[in-house]
């Protein structure tokens, strides 16, 4: 008789207790459904592709963002083979939440709103076949993938407004230091013989987003406590504006001696440059961190 008990007392916890193992009847329903889920999104697809060639937003590094997102899962592909599996209605939920902000995108014609939906109805699909702690395990990829898409227009204007005006003010300061005659007015510099105009491309917009994305892929790979992943994502914003201001006062400099080099693809590989720069900085600031690490865990001891 306490045989039996006990064997109907294990039959339930087997019952209740979530899987473990990733099976092929989980498989064969997330090939089912996960290519229905990109068939939905399908023209909300096409505009996102068609944005990151797209001269006014500045998003090239959009391309990357898919491939890197899906490399970082699957370097954690061996825990999450090992995570339980508990499929949860929240999951249908948020699917439906994420069509119906498609479909407002699509009204309003919102294109933001449509891209996001996409996220939403992704994380909803994740959390309905595999369960909270796949979406957990998951979380850094899956904000990964918000870098590929373009901050809506009014935000964007605003931002690159602001950044002109400050990269201006920093190059016109630098550049006075440096000991060179300057007058800015808005965002225009004039030199001796030259006005320098730092347009929408030249706000740093464009490197903000390449160094943002440079550093959550340096994050994941080379940062272990999250803290320090904070820092260094808030700190690429500054590092970015000191890099383009670098580069308007490179241009500004260049101008005094030889204009040629502030026209075409020298004047391109000045923003290239400056990204590269930026992004040592943030690998520098990183390198101080564990140094300042060192040096505190050496005195404790």
């Amino acid at each position: 008789m306490a045989s039996r008990v006990e064997h109907n007392r294990v039959e339930t916890i087997a019952e209740f207790a979530p899987t473990s193992a990733f099976s092929r009847a989980d498989a064969i329903r997330a090939a089912a459904v996960m290519p229905l889920l990109f068939v939905a999104f399908w023209p909300i697809f096409t505009g996102l592709y068609g944005s990151w060639f797209d001269d006014r937003t500045y998003m090239e590094h959009g391309i990357l963002v898919v491939p890197a997102a899906a490399y970082m899962a699957w370097t954690k592909r061996q825990k999450l083979s090992q995570v339980p599996l508990q499929p949860s209605a929240w999951g249908l939920g948020l699917m439906a939440w994420g069509a119906v902000q498609a479909t407002l995108s699509v009204v309003t014609s919102w294109a933001f709103l449509g891209r996001a939906a996409f996220l939403v109805s992704l994380v909803g699909c994740i959390l309905a076949l595999y369960g909270r702690r796949m979406v957990v395990e998951l979380t850094y990829p899956l904000c990964t993938l918000m870098l590929m898409i373009a901050p809506p227009v009014f935000v964007y204007d605003r931002l690159t407004g602001s950044l002109q005006l400050l990269a201006s003010r920093l190059g016109e300061s630098v550049l006075e230091i440096l000991g060179y005659s300057v007058m800015r007015e808005g965002n225009i510099l004039e030199l001796v013989g030259i006005k320098l105009s730092v347009e929408e491309a030249c706000s740093g917009i464009r490197s903000l987003f390449s160094i943002l994305f440079m550093c959550t892929l340096y994050n994941f790979f080379f940062v272990r406590e999250r803290y320090v992943k904070a820092l260094i994502l808030v700190m690429a914003v500054p590092i970015a504006i000191l890099g383009n201001a670098g580069r308007i006062v490179a241009t500004g400099m260049a101008s005094q001696y030889n204009r040629e080099l502030i026209q075409g693809v020298s004047h391109e590989m000045f923003g290239y440059i400056s990204v590269v720069v930026a992004g040592i900085g943030c690998v520098a600031l990183h390198m101080i961190i564990l140094w300042i690490q060192k040096v505190r865990g050496t005195q404790h001891a």
